[in-house]
């Protein structure tokens, strides 16, 4: 199979850095492998990763709304009839009548390098649309009903609508290809389709918001691991996890938590607590529940190459430098599982600094990678913190 692997970026909470990740991910990936073709999915209907990609057309508009809206590069179906190049196009075509075999699922996607010459020309979007929302409800009928769907399954088919299509890019002769999808952290579903789209899943977190209960929500979510209360056993014939199962939907495997640091503000600079940070002991104990839960569910984690360990990586916190106690590693061909909590935290979880999300933000805004955006006006502070977040790019990329 020529396709090399899939990732889903997701957290069921909002303002996690999934866009940026992915917008940044998939540039870092594409340059350190030009023979490959990345594939960057948007499926969030706010469709910022989309905007960040492809920019404002030669008029200054938006140019994903002029797409979604058939005011941009529609495609012309059976002579007349118009459909968006966006995700919604695809999912609407695909969930009302098939895809046709006299359509490319290629002609959906853009190559952003034509968009911004900045880009690697090796990257080709699936465009967001902000009808995305919209088309889910009308999705989640069509799923749930044999009478107005043309599959026998229409749970199964319809919710694996995004898999077919990285598949059938993935099918092409000489592609060798690598998936980045971005997702909205509502548990639509939308949500459902991207994830299922996807091998594997990175979660982004951060050290301010981290707490047990966020990933008991999250694993009982996808897996149906941790139920925090009796109202999820009564409803479990409705939740995707058990609808997944019963239909025989894979669900992705966690490959990888990213951690960004929580601040270092004056307070903790004087050595004294934050009100709003979590203390030590607070982190510890969660970070063990989510060991725990891998102890009793390894089969939702994916299993690692073993790993020789490196020296830890330093990482640039304002004038400080902040020391992370994870280490980051080498592939090599033989596997294991972490058999152990400090196993576990090397293999699956990765401090990244908190000063990283600044500079992503402003890369996004700017349409650039990371370091190409130079301007007199950005500090030595704002380069040494894009280098820091450089290096991080590629300790992810190793690991993938």
């Amino acid at each position: 199979m020529p396709i090399e692997g899939s990732y889903a970026i997701w957290n069921n909470r909002g303002g996690s850095g999934k866009t940026n990740l992915t917008y940044h991910l998939a540039i870092k990936y594409a340059y350190r492998h030009p023979d490959k073709t990345v594939l960057v999915i948007d499926m969030c209907p706010q469709a910022d990763l989309s905007h960040a990609f492809l920019g404002d057309d030669e008029d200054g508009r938006d140019y994903v709304s002029q797409i979604g809206s058939l005011k941009k590069d529609p495609m012309i179906l059976d002579g007349q009839q118009r459909i968006p190049r966006t995700v919604s196009g695809y999912l609407d075509l695909f969930t009302s009548v098939g895809l046709p075999t006299t359509v490319d699922p290629r002609t959906f996607l853009f190559n952003v390098s034509k968009f911004n010459p900045q880009l690697p020309r090796n990257v080709y979007l699936l465009c967001g649309d902000t009808s995305l929302e919209l088309l889910g409800k009308a999705m989640d009928i069509k799923r749930s009903s044999n009478t107005i769907s043309p599959y026998s399954n229409p749970w199964r088919t319809i919710t694996q609508s995004l898999r077919a299509f990285v598949h059938k890019i993935g099918e092409r002769r000489g592609i060798k290809l690598m998936t980045f999808i971005d997702t909205n952290s509502s548990f639509n579903i939308s949500t459902e389709i991207a994830l299922t789209a996807a091998d594997r899943i990175i979660l982004p977190v951060s050290e301010d918001h981290l707490h047990r209960n966020g990933f008991e929500y999250l694993f009982s979510l996808l897996y149906g691991f941790s139920q925090p209360s009796s109202i999820y056993y009564y409803y479990r014939h409705y939740s995707f996890y058990y609808r997944a199962d019963e239909n025989g939907v894979k669900l992705p495997k966690i490959h990888l938590v990213l951690c960004k640091a929580s601040p270092i503000n004056k307070e903790s600079k004087l050595g004294i607590a934050s009100s709003t940070s979590p203390k030590a002991e607070e982190l510890e104990k969660c970070w063990q529940f989510v060991y725990d839960t891998y102890t009793k569910h390894r089969e939702a984690f994916e299993i690692h190459s073993n790993e020789r360990l490196s020296s830890p990586l330093r990482l640039s916190s304002t004038s400080d430098d902040y020391q992370s106690t994870n280490m980051f590693n080498n592939h090599i061909n033989n596997f294991s599982q972490a058999e152990t909590f400090e196993e576990f935290m090397r293999q699956y979880v990765m401090r990244i600094s908190n000063e990283t999300n600044t500079v992503s933000r402003i890369a996004i805004k700017t349409h650039s990678p990371l370091l190409a955006v130079k301007h007199p006006h950005h500090s030595q502070e704002y380069q040494s913190s894009a280098q820091t977040f450089d290096k991080t790019l590629n300790d992810i990329v190793e690991r993938i």
